[in-house]
């Protein structure tokens, strides 16, 4: 018989979502179960095995926003939290693998199917080194993917969401000042975020002394595709943003660990933006830098377009 592992992401406002995966390959089709509290996602825990004959697991990996910290994952938003012994007791298995959720994002870059990325620069990829990730969701995550020459990949988080925001326009200096009045200090998380596309809404409205309406990431979005000036504006101040970030990396890490084989845009928040993303304005932004302009142009760059990432990445932990 298959051995097959589960894998379980909760880095969603009270959700928590399971899948089941063969060893060395993808998971099946995930459930997702509503998840408020520990009690909450033990029931889910049993229901969703019961529904697939309570298989017997070889392991199992949990994902969420925050990292392990002495075998136990705590959600961030509500405190829920799971460790790792009492996954063993209730699995009855011994490996359990607890990861940050972007992380487990970026270890599914390597398994993505050519119909879940879409291009945003043409680049030239070099051979399998080194990929940077990056992407905004709650927070801004930022990783890199090291090839180990024989097929896998190994990922480095960092914590480049905290590095600073910096403004080229004077539009932009505008609006990080207001960033500033709203949110105190300001790094690029704190406009690169769900969080921060709101806050971005909202300013907007206030330097054209408007009020603005309290939508969602998603509502301000469809409001973007209606033709709406202040979402369309928020969306291309994170474009140019994370053009920067993106740019700065590759310049950086790119250079220092020859990270030739591309960057990937991977941030629940671009899954949420979708279709108004502007590839234009990232492409001209990312190769605007008069010394390296020739070097970024030849680094691709491509925005993933796949639900359930992280059960993706978290299954690769077992292959």
């Amino acid at each position: 018989m298959t051995e097959q592992v589960l894998v379980c992401d909760f880095s969603k406002n009270a959700r928590v979502t399971f899948a089941l995966a063969e060893v060395g390959r993808r998971p099946a089709q995930a459930t997702t179960f509503t998840c408020s509290s520990r009690t909450e996602f033990d029931t889910a825990l049993t229901d969703f095995l019961a529904v697939h004959g309570n298989p017997k697991l070889k392991g199992a990996a949990v994902s969420a926003r925050r990292f392990e910290e002495n075998g136990r994952l705590h959600r961030l938003e509500d405190g829920v939290e799971i460790t790792r012994e009492d996954l063993r007791k209730t699995l009855d298995i011994q490996r359990v693998n607890l990861v940050n959720n972007f992380v487990a994002r970026a270890l599914a870059i390597p398994k993505l199917r050519r119909n879940e990325r879409i291009n945003v620069c043409e680049g030239e990829p070099g051979e399998e080194t080194v990929m940077l990730v990056l992407g905004p969701n709650y927070g801004l995550g930022n990783a890199a993917l090291i090839s180990d020459g024989a097929g896998g990949w190994t990922a480095l988080p960092g914590e480049g969401g905290h590095s600073s925001l910096a403004a080229k326009t004077d539009r932009e200096w505008q609006v990080i000042n207001g960033l500033h009045d709203l949110r105190g200090a300001v790094v690029r998380e704190t406009a690169m975020s769900q969080q921060g596309f709101r806050d971005l809404w909202t300013i907007l409205h206030a330097l054209d002394d408007r009020t603005a309406p309290d939508l969602s990431p998603a509502e301000i979005v469809d409001r973007a595709r209606s033709g709406d000036p202040f979402a369309r504006e928020a969306i291309n101040l994170i474009t140019l943003w994370l053009a920067d970030m993106a740019a700065d990396m590759a310049a950086d890490i790119a250079l220092i660990m020859s990270a030739t084989s591309g960057i990937y845009l991977a941030g629940a928040l671009m899954d949420v933006i979708g279709d108004a993303f502007d590839v234009d304005t990232f492409a001209a932004r990312f190769t605007d830098n008069p010394a390296f302009n020739g070097f970024l142009g030849r680094i691709p760059v491509w925005r993933t377009v796949v639900t359930d990432m992280e059960l993706i990445g978290l299954a690769t932990l077992f292959d």
